[in-house]
């Protein structure tokens, strides 16, 4: 399997959240600092280049001080932040009457975030994996790159990358394995040495 990043599944506790919402200083600053790298790598993917990213992140961390009053804790916070910003970057896109860029500008920085959650030396040996899986995961469909950063990156399980994104959990496990599929023949005709790795 790809494998997903231990980190990307953690949670900022209840109580914290209770506290920003409450007006505590402190508690907000913690809950945008757990929200940054999350929020960025939903808007890396979505749209596929780094500076946009970076200007989508921020549109999306300033809403979310707004609005973090109408967050309610029965959903994760990490699935309320990927609402956040995938609506965001939707608005973006009608804004601007085009479609996102179909790939990542910047394969090193999608390769980063694959073996973002690992220690250094699994880091080390997953390095040329993920700047392949990076090359790959940039041709795919945005749907798929989105489907497969979640459950195969993130850990996500189905149910939640689909409340994530609005679909059926059998939609997303239609677009993983058209994901796979792809990454796989791709590495299997171009990188074969690399198929252990995975």
């Amino acid at each position: 399997a790809f494998g997903g990043s231990v980190n990307a599944r953690s949670e900022i506790g209840a109580d914290i959240v209770a506290r920003a919402q409450a007006g505590d200083e402190s508690a907000l600053a913690e809950v945008v600092n757990f929200a940054y790298p999350k929020v960025r790598r939903g808007a890396l993917v979505r749209t596929g280049d780094p500076d946009e990213a970076e200007d989508l992140t921020q549109d999306v961390l300033v809403h979310l001080i707004r609005k973090l009053d109408t967050y309610r804790a029965s959903a994760r916070l990490t699935t309320w932040l990927y609402t956040l910003t995938r609506n965001a970057a939707t608005d973006r896109t009608r804004r601007r009457s085009r479609r996102p860029e179909s790939a990542p500008a910047h394969p090193d920085e999608f390769a980063a975030l694959a073996v973002s959650g690992d220690g250094p030396q699994r880091q080390a040996e997953r390095a040329e994996v993920a700047l392949a899986l990076a090359a790959f995961f940039s041709e795919l469909p945005a749907r798929q790159r989105e489907v497969f950063d979640l459950v195969e990156l993130q850990g996500w399980s189905a149910a939640e990358a689909a409340d994530a994104l609005g679909i059926e959990p059998v939609s997303v496990r239609a677009y993983l394995f058209k994901a796979r599929r792809a990454i796989r023949g791709r590495i299997l005709i171009d990188r074969p040495e690399l198929m252990e790795e995975l």
